[in-house]
């Protein structure tokens, strides 16, 4: 682990009392250096006797894991004015002191669609809003809203318009965003005041990658998995999760998956619910799992402190993603895999809808490789054979399985589906 200090060593409470108002205070600080540690005890002590904070986060996963976490926090309810008064008395040693449950959290969607809705939600009772993961609330605002029946706006652009208006109309509330990756800010806020400086980002502690290996062919990379081996998967779209998931299961690697709860497309089976659960109550993956696949919607929010992880795989050519997946792994890391930048193989063309559900002979499956044209890298620039274009069609959202036809039922061939 490299540095030497967490945030909470930097911001002292000195510190936070020079907080711009009218300004998003971001705080850029690593994946491991206590982002919300630092939010949920050095700024919460800050707090004024009648304050609270609002702990915003950018996914579902995120905030139970914050819920799970802390005793003092609180869920966001309808009756949120009643609890932000409601006092713990905790019993410390011989000492008894009274504790807060001052602090609410909700995720950014949640915000947006209470404001939508018109429900009471005044932010002039907060001393601090803070903006968990704060890079994505930008990101999940340029996405298009697949409800627009129930709610014809993208709720997080509404959340974007309130800490806009509340830096305008409430300077006395102190908004603070946090993020590994917050480039993207200036996009949609025009007063950020980055609080660390790079000598003191420098620093922070920060895991640590000991051996990271380039790939262009990532069939090859879960062809080289060993029997036993601990690892995380990422891909953004959870058809190809589906389908690199099917390939190891072949292969007899003990697998799970999950996503978000909310993505209706794609619904989880109750063992991905309980995988979900048992990764955000313990913050570790469940012992008889070899090898977990995460999407999108677990970049973030998702702690796991294994420490028998021999190696993830990051399938993604953008550099937050991989740190923010990189950082799902609370400790330093042996061997990272990560989509090389230039030159990366992909299927540039679609199969023929002609081949398509239908049992394939070997003159079929030669016409299929030599239409799709998956190139080996150069100086051979010849085309991959149906082995390899096989493997690749499975990872980018097909099924491909035997099937035999005809004389007796002994000749096999091969049934592409598209997933």
């Amino acid at each position: 682990m490299k540095g030497s200090k967490y945030l909470s060593d930097i911001l002292t409470s000195a510190r936070i009392q020079k907080f711009q108002k009218g300004s998003i205070n971001a705080i850029t600080a690593w994946v491991g250096s206590g982002k919300t540690d630092f939010s949920m005890n050095v700024l919460h002590s800050t707090l004024p006797p009648d304050k609270h904070m609002l702990f915003l986060t950018d996914t579902c996963m995120n905030r139970e894991q914050v819920l799970a976490t802390f005793s003092n926090v609180q869920a966001y309810d309808k009756d949120w004015r009643k609890h932000m008064n409601r006092l713990s008395k905790i019993t410390w040693g011989r000492y008894p002191f009274i504790l807060k449950d001052n602090i609410t959290v909700m995720n950014y969607a949640q915000v947006g669609a209470i404001l939508y809705y018109g429900h009471e939600f005044d932010w002039g009772a907060f001393e601090y809003v803070v903006c968990d993961e704060i890079h994505n609330l930008v990101n999940y605002a340029k996405i298009k809203s697949k409800a627009k029946d129930i709610i014809p706006v993208n709720v997080h652009d509404i959340t974007i318009d309130k800490i806009n208006d509340t830096l305008a109309t409430l300077p006395d509330v102190k908004i603070i965003g946090l993020s590994a990756t917050p480039s993207n800010l200036w996009q949609r806020f025009s007063n950020v005041n980055y609080v660390l400086s790079d000598a003191e980002m420098a620093d922070l502690y920060q895991f640590e990658v000991f051996n990271e290996k380039p790939y262009r062919d990532y069939v090859k990379v879960l062809r080289n998995i060993q029997q036993g081996e601990k690892g995380i998967i990422y891909f953004d779209r959870i058809t190809a999760l589906e389908a690199v998931e099917e390939l190891l299961n072949v292969r007899n690697h003990v697998t799970a998956s999950f996503w978000s709860l909310n993505n209706e497309d794609h619904p989880m089976t109750q063992a991905q619910k309980d995988v979900r659960r048992h990764i955000v109550e313990h913050q570790l993956i469940p012992p008889n799992i070899d090898i977990l696949l995460i999407n999108a919607a677990c970049q973030t929010g998702v702690n796991i402190k294994n420490t028998d992880i021999d190696f993830m795989m990051v399938h993604s050519q953008n550099e937050d993603i991989l740190t923010q997946v990189r950082g799902r792994l609370r400790h330093d890391l042996n061997l990272l895999h990560c989509l090389k930048m230039d030159n990366s193989i992909d299927v540039p063309c679609p199969v023929p809808a002609k081949y398509l559900n239908r049992v394939l002979m070997p003159s079929d499956t030669k016409a299929v490789y030599e239409e799709v044209r998956l190139m080996k890298p150069a100086p051979k620039n010849e085309i991959y054979r149906w082995g390899k274009v096989k493997d690749y069609l499975i990872a980018n959202g097909h099924k491909i399985y035997q099937k035999t036809q005809g004389h007796g039922g002994k000749v096999k061939g091969w049934v592409i589906e598209k997933i």
